[in-house]
């Protein structure tokens, strides 16, 4: 059978000579791909070559000179691919450079990676120095090899068919990168482990990558706080303990939204996970002069731009005003050093010289150390808490951890929340310094004395503020009345003069007939006209505002069921004069939607813009909103799979007029199941278009330092860099379909396994071949599963990180409508957000599911 297919291969490249050459052509186009990310065992990679990570090509491993002055000096690294300057992300042979001109990179036939200064000794020869090597060897499982791989993550491996035997990521230099653990010791493969220490080691100089001074890494004790410790054992900087969303002394950087997660297990204990939430280029570097900067490169620029680093004054250099002192940065980074309330200088003489190392003492002592009684606590606001705390395990609430701070005469201070429990300090307080926001309280234990002089201080300015406060409301009141009698005298005065006007403009006010125009510049530039209606007739065709007709709270404030004369029933949304939603939204929602006009988004039949008021008539819903129906367990079955299937497509239907069909271009930038209103016939129409945005004809995206929304419907790039466009939309339409599908919020997901939101534990489910699970019990024996587990492969395309991975809207239009069309697979998404919404400043928000607001981002400088 073998001599016979070698016959006919051979005939047939006999008489094809032709066919032949460009089989040998594919072959080697085969083998150059397969080598370009891969080095086999028992193969070099010389000085001249490279390895490009696959498929993106992101990351590129081989010998280059750091300093161009020294071009002979060589060293083995991985840096990015395409980005100039050369930017190195991790080097293996760092104390060691290559000086001969033929360095090469060598894997044994046990799996140990070898830099040699010079190419493999042959017969009688002498072998070239050995440089460096990987440390790690093992027998190749039988049949099987070893091979090093560089991936699109930057992690060059060293694999065989047992799994990995080593990565460059359990032994970074100066680099944290997308996908890395960060624990006291050095990851290894699964079960294994090492007992290296792991730390991201600075370079010794920008042209040097020898070990430098400074060197990052977590705590050894296990306190799961990171320091940057210099020359060895001197702690430079501090982290400060873990809150569960940020460090203490980075309250102002969320560093789960930079993709920072904390775990503890066995094989690692207290660790972090590192990966990246955004389509950006990122990493986190610990420079030369020991500070620890986070980069990332704007898709704009492709050029690298610092996002933030630490230290950034000198309060946060370690122990800055030595112990039990509070430091405060000035406008110019400079410190300022205060002992803490009940503590004086220790040196007097080096604190008045601005020598503060030897810090503070108390001053008086305790009143446990003199008399074992009448002790207290004073909270401090807005301050970084002190190094060397004790977590207290068997403590389960505030009250308790206070009464153990209390009985324990060598405590000096405690913190009790929900995320780090019971913490104590000695009476040593050592590394605290003023935040201007966001950081939690400290409870310094100080003697009576010192509380009873607060005590007083505090009721004698609060003596002397209710006094000036009487006197200052006491002139209101009398310029307020002498100013309203003149008022008063004045008005009458005008209404007898024009009587005739005033009852003519009255009328008019009422009258329903009223209508403002508008241009419809985009589209043909013909003018349209808006009924404007007065606030009388409002307040009559809804009662007054009553609650009986109130159908629920909508983002901006309550909508009420009306009806105008002549008996249409219409919902009147009246914007709160705090909602958020100012004059400038209220136009452009307005205008917006007066110009959209499709089956699938709600008609906007009026307005009504008088005194503080500002509200919105829409044809009326009977059905209200989507999500009514979708999470109220009385209703939920009257949804079943089709009307389901109906209200995705119309949704759908929606979206495409807003980004293609309308010449506007609208991004609706709030897509949720709460804007999805349901007439009689329970079709979907796309509602609440207040914070909608137009595209001109050639904008595909646009930046905003004002980011609204609700988190989980939120698309990575909106809310991580303020930048939507219509792939912001397809993300939030993606999860709307989970939700369709799974009958649940989106924000309930955080209580499944791993926290994931829902497009993280859909995308597991799918994973796993379990996504018939993720369908809602009420519709599972009744519904197409082919067509649902279709329309989550679909919405599992929607939800991709990266905008450019989503499909348009056009497409999943035919994603839906045509079961023969082949889907890609989707790639796993790595922002694990809890979903959850931004926190409303009203309130008075009551139900989550409507409340919007903003986010603060962080603003790139360039370096």
């Amino acid at each position: 059978m073998r001599g016979g297919g070698v016959f006919r291969f051979s005939s047939m490249a006999s008489s094809s000579p032709r066919l032949l050459a460009l089989l040998l052509a594919w072959l080697c186009a085969v083998a150059t791909a397969e080598a370009a990310d891969t080095l086999r065992q028992g193969k070099l990679l010389s000085a001249a070559d490279t390895l490009v990570s696959s498929p993106d090509g992101v990351f590129e491993v081989g010998f280059f000179p750091p300093d161009l002055k020294q071009p002979s000096r060589l060293y083995l690294g991985v840096w990015y691919r395409g980005i100039t300057p050369r930017t190195v992300v991790w080097v293996a042979n760092r104390a060691a450079p290559a000086t001969s001109a033929a360095p090469s990179l060598a894997l044994t036939d046990a799996g140990e990676l070898q830099v040699l200064d010079g190419a493999p000794a042959a017969n009688g020869t002498a072998a070239p120095p050995l440089l460096w090597s990987s440390n790690v060897s093992r027998a190749a499982p039988r049949g099987g090899y070893y091979s090093a791989v560089i991936m699109d993550s930057g992690s060059l491996q060293v694999r065989s068919d047992d799994g990995v035997l080593w990565d460059s990521f359990w032994h970074p230099t100066d680099t944290i990168l997308s996908g890395m653990q960060i624990a006291v010791r050095s990851p290894g493969p699964p079960g294994r482990g090492t007992a290296e220490r792991m730390l991201f080691t600075s370079w010794a100089s920008e042209t040097d990558p020898a070990p430098g001074r400074y060197a990052l890494g977590l705590d050894p004790s296990g306190s799961g706080q990171a320091y940057i410790w210099r020359d060895g054992n001197d702690i430079y900087w501090r982290s400060g303990q873990w809150t569960g969303v940020n460090f203490i002394g980075i309250p102002w950087r969320p560093l789960y939204l930079s993709g920072y997660t904390y775990s503890n297990d066995r094989d690692l204990g207290p660790h972090y996970t590192y990966t990246a939430t955004n389509s950006s280029l990122q990493r986190f570097v610990v420079l030369p002069n020991g500070t620890d900067i986070c980069y990332m490169v704007k898709n704009s620029s492709q050029q690298w731009e610092t996002v933030w680093f630490q230290p950034s004054n000198e309060c946060e250099y370690y122990a800055a005003c030595g112990p039990n002192a509070q430091c405060i940065a000035g406008q110019d980074g400079k410190a300022k050093c205060t002992c803490l309330k009940g503590f004086q200088p220790k040196l007097w003489g080096q604190w008045n010289a601005g020598n503060w190392s030897e810090g503070c003492t108390r001053n008086p002592p305790l009143g446990c150390q003199v008399n074992k009684s009448g002790d207290g606590f004073l909270p401090i606001g807005n301050i970084k808490w002190p190094d060397l705390s004790y977590w207290m395990s068997t403590v389960a609430d505030e009250p308790g951890c206070k009464n153990a701070c209390l009985n324990n005469c060598s405590c000096g201070a405690y913190v009790h929340t929900t995320t780090t429990g019971c913490l104590v300090w000695g009476n040593e307080l050592i590394d605290m310094h003023e935040l201007s926001t966001g950081a939690y309280t400290l409870n310094l234990k100080l003697p009576a004395s010192e509380l009873r002089e607060r005590f007083a201080v505090w009721k004698i300015a609060t003596i002397i503020s209710g006094v000036v406060i009487f006197i200052l409301v006491a002139c209101l009141v009398l310029w307020w009345k002498r100013g309203k009698n003149i008022k008063d005298a004045v008005h009458r005065s005008w209404r007898s003069r024009h009587s005739s006007t005033w009852s003519q403009q009255n009328s008019a006010m009422l009258d329903i007939s009223q209508s403002i125009r508008f241009d419809d510049e985009v589209e043909d530039g013909k003018s349209h006209e808006l009924k404007v209606y007065s606030l009388d007739r409002i307040k009559a065709a809804t009662c007054n505002f009553s609650d009986s007709n109130k159908l629920g709270e909508g983002g901006f404030g309550p909508v009420y069921m009306g009806t105008l004369p002549g008996g249409e029933e219409v919902a009147v949304k009246r914007l709160c004069r705090n909602s958020g939603q100012g004059l400038e939204e209220f136009k452009n929602e307005v205008i917006l939607i007066a110009k959209l006009q499709h089956r699938n988004l709600v008609r906007l039949l009026g307005c009504c813009i008088q005194r503080d008021e500002k509200i919105l008539v829409y044809e009326y819903m009977p059905n209200k909103s989507l999500d009514a129906f979708l999470f109220n367990p009385e209703k939920q079955g009257l949804l079943d799979w089709s009307k389901r299937f109906d209200i995705i497509e119309g949704i759908a239907r929606g979206l495409l007029y807003l980004h293609r069909d309308s010449r506007l271009r609208v991004v609706h930038r709030d897509l949720k199941a709460s804007n999805i209103l349901l007439d009689a016939d329970m079709n979907p129409k796309i509602s609440d278009f207040g914070m909608a945005r137009m595209f001109g004809g050639d904008q595909n995206q646009f930046n905003t330092n004002r980011v609204v929304g609700t988190f989980g419907y939120m698309s990575p790039e909106y809310a991580m860099e303020g930048i939507f466009s219509v792939k912001s939309d397809v993300y939030s339409f993606g999860v709307l379909i989970l939700e369709i599908i799974t009958g649940k919020r989106a924000v309930s997901f955080h209580y499944h396994q791993d926290s994931l939101n829902i497009a993280g534990y859909a995308w597991r489910q799918w994973n796993e071949d379990k996504a018939t699970e993720l369908i809602d019990p009420l519709i599972r024996t009744s519904c197409s599963v082919r067509q649902v587990l279709r329309c989550i492969h679909i919405s599992l395309l929607c939800v991709q990180d990266h905008a450019d991975e989503r499909p348009d809207i056009p497409t999943v239009i035919k994603m839906l409508s045509n079961d023969s069309m082949s889907l890609p697979n989707p790639r796993p998404p790595t922002l694990m957000l809890r979903g959850r919404e931004i926190e409303s400043s009203r309130s008075s928000e009551k139900d989550q599911s409507h409340s919007i607001g903003t986010v603060s981002m962080t603003q790139l400088h360039g370096r």
